[in-house]
C-alpha cells in the first residue's frame, strides 16, 4: 500500500520484504533415545540415559556423562539436505546439569566426511542446575547430508563426576 505524505506531494511506495525464516531441530531424549544417540567413552567414562526420571530439563528423559579418569560423549546425527536450506548462520546449543562444583562441558560440530570437528567450545559449567552451552554464527553451507552434535566431558582428576544433558538444537536462519 502507498504512502502518501503531504507537500511536496510525494508518493512513496512500501515493497514488502519477507522476513528472514529459521529452521531448527531438538531433540529432547524423550522415547527410546538410544534408537537416536551414539554414546561412547575411554577410561573410567560411560555415557547413558535417565527414562522416566524427575531429573530431566525438559521432559522425563535426559542423557548423562560419568567420568572419573577418562571422557564420555554422546552425538546425534542431523541431517542437513531437505530442511535446511541456507546454512550460513546457524547456531547449535545443548542444557547441561554438572553434579558437582563445576566442569568444563564440551560442544561439538562433526563432519563424519573424515571425522573433522567442524566447531567446539569448552566453557566452564558451575553446578546447581541446568545451563546451556551454545555457539553461534556457524557457517555450514559447505557441508551437505549429516553433520553430529555432541557433548564430551573429560576428566583426570580422578573425582567421578556426573553431567546430564538435555534438548540438544540446531538453528540455521534463511534470508528469505
Amino acid at each position: 500500500m502507498p504512502i502518501v505524505t503531504s507537500q511536496p506531494r510525494t508518493v512513496i511506495r512500501s515493497k514488502k520484504q519477507p522476513l528472514a525464516g529459521i529452521t531448527s531441530r531438538t531433540d529432547d531424549l524423550e522415547g527410546v533415545p538410544q534408537t537416536r544417540w551414539q554414546g561412547g567413552g575411554d577410561g573410567d567414562g560411560i555415557a547413558g540415559y535417565d527414562i522416566n526420571q524427575p531429573v530431566a530439563r525438559s521432559g522425563v528423559n535426559n542423557g548423562w556423562l560419568y567420568v572419573g579418569n577418562g571422557w564420555a560423549a554422546n552425538r546425534i546425527p542431523i541431517t542437513l539436505d531437505g530442511g535446511f536450506v541456507d546454512r550460513y548462520n546457524c547456531a547449535v546449543g545443548v542444557w547441561v546439569n554438572v553434579l558437582y562444583s563445576g566442569a568444563f562441558v564440551g560442544l561439538q560440530v562433526w563432519n563424519p566426511n573424515g571425522w573433522h570437528i567442524i566447531a567446539e567450545t569448552y566453557p566452564w559449567v558451575t553446578g546447581g542446575g541446568y545451563k546451556q552451552i551454545s555457539m553461534s554464527g556457524l557457517n555450514l553451507q559447505g557441508y551437505s547430508g549429516t553433520i553430529y552434535l555432541q557433548v564430551i566431558f573429560g576428566n583426570s582428576n580422578g573425582v567421578k563426576t556426573w553431567v546430564r544433558f538435555d534438548d540438544m538444537s540446531i538453528a540455521c536462519t534463511n534470508p528469505y
